[in-house]
């Protein structure tokens, strides 16, 4: 089973394992010819700890990075290299016989998803034992014991946490699809122990899948040019997160580049282009795409201060009521003849209203006497963008109206107040404080204008900030996170950044009402 859509890249922080100290890393050069000249080097980023930086000026638009295919760890790969390959050669060829899918994908034995956690857990394993045979091994023995995702957090403090944040509906949908793949590969392990392909001291419990499931979760990178292809990338995964960078800049497959020398040169590599200009030793980044902090938090084991995160949104989720409006399947039938789901999520933010959500609204409460009136009134609202008169009565108003009652809502499923949730974010810079005298590996840093993706690193002597609102946090990386009163803390200014936006847009619907009610007056007149 699939996860929850993964991001286009997906990063998280490297540590050493403590199997082996960490190995050099392999280099990728932007040179057609393979020549020894990388734009790109490994250094400690101060608190960000690692991270890749420029080795000399780089200009706008540049190609900073060539991967070849030879070099990604795909799904393909996995199923090949696993030590449970019998199984799943047979499972490939029997689901290649019964499948009329002539896509590439159709031949593989299992989501892709499920074949990367399988062989990232059966490796890890391995190096836990000594064993070393494989040409991952380097790959996998930098990866973080624990990478800091919603996989990580206790289940009881997941509910806790999430409470009344639309966060919990992605939390649900991470741990459903962890747990859909790990029912989906025990029979599979347990068929490999059996038929003596497991060695003994390679345990692939469900422990060892949970950790592969979040490597994945943070680490997998999606290739939109090779029909979302799901890979691992060594060394381009070393990548941070800005939140300022631009949407595009990403990893993604060029079929066009050539990598190696002339001769002997590879067409097609992983790429990536620069999004503005770097000077020699600046740090690279790049997006993870728009994401808020919520989910940057649940899904890459970081999160960046809410307010700084110009992602940042409250997902209103809306649907029909098919329990008790007795017009629910005709509006159904409404939206989908424009191509609209029954349910649908907006994203709500400071500035503004989503397109489309009024008019979602307007079908979804108003109340037609006859079934052709719910079609009419769905083609004038998604097809004419304008809002009639129902029975007398103003759609739009009565969009205005849903959107303030729904604002409502959503403030009271909050179990604590915005003044508890302001002192606990607040208190977010004490505990990383605490932390930092203790000897963490990393402590958090002032808040920058710029919001990147700390690293696993030194400690750093920089002191933090005294706080004096949730928008002072600093940004909380993986080893903070994975303390829980640090995590309850950065939930807290999330939510705080939500029952704000929530507020914003309960009173912009009301001041567009009272001038809906007003023009309504003077037509009257």
């Amino acid at each position: 089973m699939q996860p929850h859509a993964v991001p286009t890249l997906c990063t998280s922080q490297s540590i050493c394992s403590p199997f082996r100290p960490a190995p050099s890393p392999p280099v990728f050069t932007s040179s057609p010819d393979g020549a020894p000249s990388p734009q790109l080097l490994l250094r400690q980023c101060g608190r960000e700890g690692r991270g890749l930086v420029a080795s000399r000026p780089l200009p706008r638009g540049e190609v900073l990075l060539r991967v070849p295919d030879s070099l990604l760890l795909t799904a393909e790969r996995a199923a090949e290299e696993s030590c449970l390959a019998p199984l799943l050669r047979a499972r490939s060829t029997a689901a290649a016989s019964n499948s009329t899918d002539s896509g590439a994908s159709s031949s593989l034995p299992l989501p892709e998803w499920s074949l990367l956690a399988l062989l990232l857990a059966e490796l890890r394993c391995r190096l836990a034992a000594g064993d070393r045979t494989s040409r991952w091994d380097p790959y996998v023995a930098v990866l973080p014991q624990r990478p800091g995702t919603i996989l990580d957090w206790p289940a009881k403090e997941v509910k806790q946490l999430l409470r009344g944040s639309p966060l919990i509906r992605l939390a649900d949908s991470i741990t459903g699809a962890a747990a859909s793949s790990w029912q989906e590969l025990e029979p599979l392990i347990a068929q490999g122990r059996k038929d003596g392909l497991i060695p003994e001291y390679v345990a692939l419990e469900k422990a060892d899948l949970d950790w592969a499931f979040g490597v994945l979760l943070s680490r997998c990178i999606r290739l939109p040019s090779r029909g979302d292809m799901q890979v691992l990338a060594p060394w381009a995964d070393l990548l941070n997160h800005d939140v300022e960078a631009e949407v595009g800049c990403h990893l993604d497959w060029d079929p066009a580049a050539e990598v190696g020398p002339p001769a002997e040169a590879v067409s097609g590599a992983l790429v990536l282009r620069s999004d503005r200009q770097y000077s020699a030793g600046q740090q690279v980044y790049v997006s993870y795409g728009p994401k808020s902090s919520g989910e940057l938090l649940l899904s890459y084991g970081f999160c960046p201060p809410p307010a700084a995160n110009p992602h940042q949104d409250y997902k209103l989720r809306l649907a029909v009521d098919r329990q008790s409006d007795p017009l629910a399947d005709l509006k159904v039938e409404a939206l989908a003849r424009h191509g609209l789901p029954a349910e649908l999520e907006f994203p709500l933010k400071l500035e503004g209203l989503p397109g489309g959500l009024l008019q979602y609204l307007a079908l979804l409460d108003a109340r037609p006497k006859v079934a052709q009136e719910t079609y009419d009134l769905a083609s004038l609202l998604f097809e004419g963008g304008t809002f009639p008169l129902l029975d007398g009565e103003d759609t739009l108003a009565l969009a205005l109206r849903g959107l303030s009652s729904r604002c409502t809502a959503a403030l009271k499923a909050y179990p604590t107040s915005m003044e508890i949730d302001q002192a606990l974010a607040a208190g977010a810079v004490a505990a990383v404080a605490n932390r930092q005298q203790r000897g963490p590996r990393r402590a958090a840093a002032a808040t920058t204008t710029t919001v990147t993706r700390p690293i696993a690193g030194p400690p750093t002597s920089v002191a933090p900030p005294s706080p004096t609102s949730p928008d002072s946090l600093p940004t909380l990386g993986t080893e903070e996170v994975c303390v829980s009163s640090v995590r309850a803390a950065a939930v807290a200014g999330i939510r705080v950044r939500e029952r704000q936006i929530l507020q914003r847009t309960q009173a912009a619907a009301t001041a567009q009402l009272g001038e809906v009610k007003r023009a309504a007056r003077t037509r009257r007149r």
